[in-house]
């Protein structure tokens, strides 16, 4: 501010004396010299501003997410507002001012929210600075542009879902497997009210006593999950109900120990990971119009989940399918999903 102020003042100084009619001129002139002098050396200024982008943890659709900034700046920086663009609005907005920045890193973070899942695109950070007075406003980006997965929307299981599941593989579980087969975690006596199809026939009849078979659940607690996303071009609604309800299935498996592997058009060959790496592929999964039937593995406990009626599928073991009509009584959507 100073030097705009010395500017100022040189140029009315070797100016035409100042008159009574000259002298509002004259001033004229020489603030018009201090503004041009701030918008040459303004952004020369912000130039030794550098920043990153920072996301703190997953990032979810519809959610609050906390995002934030890493910004360092060298000797003779001015006093600038970060500016950040928002995924909701598609603007940027002003979100701290800041003074006084030295080489030690500023942190400031705030809350945003993305609208939809996939790869978001966002934008460098903005730096403005607006002197002398307000007046003339000066802006340069920062850093890099950044790419952001958002995951999907997670509702919640009902318990009506868990004993579907129970009922499904306890239906399907095979009782002739020798007592080495990986599926077997334990073999425990009879029990009246034990389901006649847990008891290991061939170790009962070696111990000439009924043995049950405890099994870890069909397949050693690993499962197929097949989603449908042959949606109509005008039905996207339906297909994120959907991909919501797979991405809550997820999430609730993982946590209970299953583990997963996701199938449909988004991924022929199945994605096999962590709870973050399956959130991710559904996360940009997409319209395809193939039927969903064409992804069901074979040999593989399997649950399809598909937008229509319920498809003929003709595997071993027989999948679980529920219809999105089902699902909304087996997983609680997220209100903004309904």
């Amino acid at each position: 501010m100073v030097i705009y102020v010395a500017c100022a003042l040189a140029f009315m100084r070797i100016a035409l004396p100042i008159q009574s009619k000259g002298g509002l001129l004259t001033l004229s002139l020489a603030l018009i010299a201090a503004a041009l002098v701030a918008l040459w050396r303004a952004p020369r200024r912000l130039k030794t501003v550098s920043g990153i982008w920072v996301v703190h943890g997953a990032v979810h659709a519809g959610d609050e997410a906390t995002v934030g900034a890493l910004v360092t700046a060298t000797a003779g920086a001015p006093p600038f507002t970060l500016e950040a663009f928002n995924p909701t609005t598609r603007r940027f907005d002003a979100v701290v001012r800041l003074k006084h920045i030295t080489a030690a890193p500023v942190k400031p973070s705030w809350t945003v929210r993305f609208p939809k899942r996939g790869r978001v695109r966002m934008p460098p950070l903005v730096a403005r600075c607006d002197q002398p007075f307000g007046v003339l406003s000066a802006a340069r980006p920062i850093g890099e542009p950044i790419e952001v997965v958002v995951l999907p929307t997670l509702g919640t299981v009902k318990k009506a879902l868990h004993a579907r599941l129970r009922s499904w593989l306890d239906l399907h579980a095979t009782t002739t497997a020798d007592a080495g087969d990986d599926e077997l975690a334990n073999l425990r006596d009879y029990r009246p009210g034990d389901a006649p199809h847990s008891i290991h026939w061939r170790a009962s009849a070696r111990q000439r006593t009924l043995l049950v078979a405890e099994r870890h659940a069909l397949g050693c607690r690993r499962l197929a999950l097949v989603v449908d996303t042959a949606a109509a071009a005008n039905d996207s609604r339906m297909l994120e109900k959907l991909i919501c309800a797979a991405a809550t299935l997820v999430d609730d498996l993982t946590t209970r120990g299953w583990s997963l592997t996701l199938y449909g058009a988004f991924a022929p060959l199945g994605v096999h990971g962590t709870r973050e790496r399956l959130l991710e592929a559904l996360a940009l999964a997409t319209v395809d119009r193939r039927s969903v039937s064409d992804f069901v593995p074979s040999g593989v406990p399997a649950v399809v989940l598909c937008l229509g009626e319920a498809p003929q599928i003709a595997s071993h073991p027989r999948p679980l399918i529920l219809p999105l009509s089902e699902i909304h009584e087996l997983v609680h959507l997220p209100g903004r999903m309904r």
